[in-house]
């Protein structure tokens, strides 16, 4: 067992045993650890209109000890003979506290908490209020992401968030997808977002997680997160609130929350949803007799004779598109616990996904696994642990078109609809191909007799400890990794079209990854007076990437029974490739929110990255941002204006870059020469080179103004 794997099982058997016991909690029953119940009182919740609040979680103050509202607002509770104060918490209202003595009978109102200017947001290495932000970011919650049914996280952002631009690029399931956030910046380097989960950043590159042996679309990077899990994705978008992620930040930030324990009863919660996907719209084609009718009339304009004698015998044929598509199930499971006390908070869950794909052989299927453990030492020391798990498991189609054969979605469409799927005579059992000429694979062999699977095994997590020094000044390390590990196989016997020249083709691929980061930053929050308030963040951080992969391939297979489980059996096998590949990152990072009077916000943002992806002399580079923002709607001259609540001007000016391009390239790169033959002996294997030092090779960096 490799070191980052056993630090990851002592993260979770950590959390299993530092959390809480927790009952199952049911309304109006006590949830009661540690203290002898004196006496009961009964109580109602409601809301500021009257309306009755169930599952509100009331909590003994100091204790464990708690109990959950009825559907009804209702709830009994037992507390110490000579008094005590409950908390009472439920989502989306302030948390309140009362004080009880002699009553017997509580009757409490919950506020409802703002979701506007007031909410506070996830922002890079902090947090703010939407009122106090100079730059641009989108949030959206969680409870967004369920009203849509997706298979990731990120196919449910299109749509919800401006200057978002979400594509699918394939319908595969699980297929990942190209996020441009306000637009493409760059012609060489990468486009996509920066991935921010709970801290860690994380690997969101497709060909990091595969080694080209799954023929067809690739499965998405970002596919191993439960959308279920997630609490909330906030979207930084411009350079003031990107430059802090510095040499990442030019193409966007996407910043994850997962979802986390709260102080109360302990509470279990299974959610699930079934359905039957189908195709919204086929294309229209010929059937059979009017199929044979075209053919003919092109014929006899051709002054040639006609193919068909009958076509009206032929009726309606093959429907190649029905023979294709099928309507699909799609169901989720998850399953969760949250709760906690007033020192330790956790949220566990598993889930499981399970999608068919409307082609034939395709699928995907996740199995996810999540523990979340905040626990407060003591007044100055809070340590916890976010850590997940999930194993991903795809079979694909060739839908996308090879370079003599066309995609199965492709050949459906042009197909003979006169001919059958099925042909006995020939090897195989399936009708080969049309009689028109045309180099055409039947489809409904290609998806279900060349075989293509792939399996993600996915651990992301980090350990963290938050110490307050002083009043108003905490520091915060953290450690993380991000490992995969991709297994992928594909098998194409000798009778399809698709591998004719071949005579059958199987490859096998492996590829392990592993990121890790070490993050440490100072934060120090001052409110100079009633209206100004002063927030600091400096940090340095190191961050470092390993891949390994390896690629066997081989042609010629006489028996397809083995498939690519005995690849040694190939008749003309291919050399064997393999690949490791490594770069790392240091990083200082400084930010300074200044308010003043509550309407005059400055933010000031400073990066300056080291990577080992450049030359010696450019490996460095400084990323500075500037930002100002008016809340004119605080002025004394708008308070008469009642049509307008919040009125805020913004200027931001910044340089962000852009690092994402493969390490070596500014490296000499040699490699293996063509073998030399002389009257057909091999004499030798050389080395060439196959590019030169490229000392100029520097950051890429975008300037922004908004």
């Amino acid at each position: 067992m490799k070191q980052s794997q056993k630090l990851l099982l002592v993260m979770a058997l950590s959390a299993i045993y530092l959390c809480p016991l927790f009952s199952k909690a049911t309304s109006s029953t006590n949830v009661n650890n540690n203290h002898l119940a004196d006496r009961p009182i009964k109580g109602k919740v409601t809301a500021e209109d009257g309306t009755p609040l169930a599952n509100v979680n009331i909590l003994i103050k100091g204790t464990s000890n708690g109990a959950i509202s009825d559907a009804n607002g209702n709830f009994t509770i037992s507390i110490p003979d000579e008094g005590g104060t409950l908390l009472f918490s439920f989502v989306g209202y302030l948390q309140k506290q009362v004080t009880v003595n002699k009553q017997q009978f509580l009757s409490v109102s919950l506020s409802k908490q703002s979701t506007d200017l007031n909410e506070v947001i996830v922002i890079g290495y902090g947090t703010s209020k939407k009122s106090d932000l100079t730059g641009s970011v989108a949030s959206i919650k969680g409870e967004e992401l369920k009203k849509a049914q997706v298979t990731t996280f990120d196919q449910a952002l299109q749509g919800r968030a401006a200057g978002v631009q979400v594509t699918q690029l394939s319908g595969k399931p699980g297929a990942e997808t190209s996020i441009r956030i306000r637009g493409t910046s760059s012609i060489n380097a990468g486009n996509e977002p920066l991935y921010v989960i709970d801290g860690m950043l994380v690997s969101s590159d497709g060909g990091d997680l595969t080694t080209g042996a799954q023929r067809g679309p690739r499965i998405g990077a970002l596919s191993s997160i439960n959308p279920s899990d997630i609490e909330s994705i906030e979207i930084l978008k411009d350079a003031s609130s990107t430059a802090i992620y510095g040499s990442r930040g030019a193409n966007g930030v996407v910043l994850i929350t997962t979802k986390r324990g709260r102080s109360g009863a302990g509470s279990m919660n299974f959610e699930t949803y079934a359905g039957i996907q189908q195709i919204s719209h086929k294309v229209e084609v010929l059937d059979a007799e009017h199929f044979a009718n075209l053919v003919n009339d092109a014929k006899l304009n051709a002054n040639a004779t006609p193919i068909y004698v009958n076509p009206k015998n032929l009726g309606k044929g093959t429907d190649w598109q029905n023979e294709l598509l099928r309507n699909a199930p799609i169901a989720n499971y998850q399953l969760s616990f949250t709760g906690g006390d007033e020192k330790t908070k956790y949220a566990i869950s598993g889930g499981y996904f399970n999608q068919q794909g409307i082609i034939l052989n395709s699928d995907f299927k996740r199995y996810s696994f999540r523990a979340n453990l905040d626990r407060e030492v003591n007044k100055n020391l809070t340590v916890g642990t976010n850590f997940s798990f999930s194993k991903i498991s795809s079979t694909g189609v060739l839908t996308n078109s090879g370079t003599i054969v066309p995609g199965v979605t492709s050949s459906a469409f042009s197909f003979n609809p006169i001919l059958p799927v099925y042909d006995s005579t020939v090897i195989g059992g399936y009708t080969y191909e049309n009689d028109r000429g045309k180099i055409l694979g039947n489809p409904v062999a290609e998806a279900k007799e060349y075989n293509s699977y792939s399996t993600i095994s996915r651990m992301i997590g980090n350990v963290y400890a938050k110490y307050k020094i002083i009043e108003g000044l905490e520091f915060r390390t953290s450690f993380g990794i991000d490992q995969y590990t991709t297994r992928e196989n594909a098998f194409g016997p000798n009778f399809l079209k698709r591998t004719e020249a071949s005579k059958g083709e199987a490859v096998i691929g492996d590829v392990h990854g592993l990121t890790w980061l070490n993050e440490n930053t100072l934060t120090f929050n001052k409110k100079t007076n009633a209206t100004d308030n002063l927030n600091i963040v400096a940090g340095y951080t190191v961050q470092q990437f390993n891949s390994e992969s390896l690629f066997a391939y081989g042609f010629g297979f006489p028996d397809n029974r083995t498939g690519y489980h005995n690849i040694s059996a190939a008749t003309n096998p291919q050399k064997s490739v393999n690949g490791e590949s490594q770069w790392s990152l240091i990083s200082y990072l400084a930010r300074v929110n200044y308010t003043i009077k509550n309407k005059y916000l400055f933010t000031l943002t400073g990066r300056r990255d080291g990577s080992s992806k450049f030359a010696d002399g450019n490996k460095y580079g400084i990323f500075p941002s500037g930002a100002f923002a008016w809340r004119v709607s605080e002025e004394q001259f708008m308070q008469k204006i009642k049509a307008v609540s919040d009125l805020k001007f913004r200027f931001s000016y910044g340089l962000i870059g852009n690092q994402n391009i493969p390490p070596y390239q500014s490296l000499a790169l040699i490699g293996p020469y063509s073998e030399g033959v002389f009257n057909g002996t091999e004499v030798y294997t050389g080395r060439e080179p196959l590019a030169y030092v490229n000392k100029d090779l520097k950051w890429e960096s975008t300037r922004q103004l908004d």
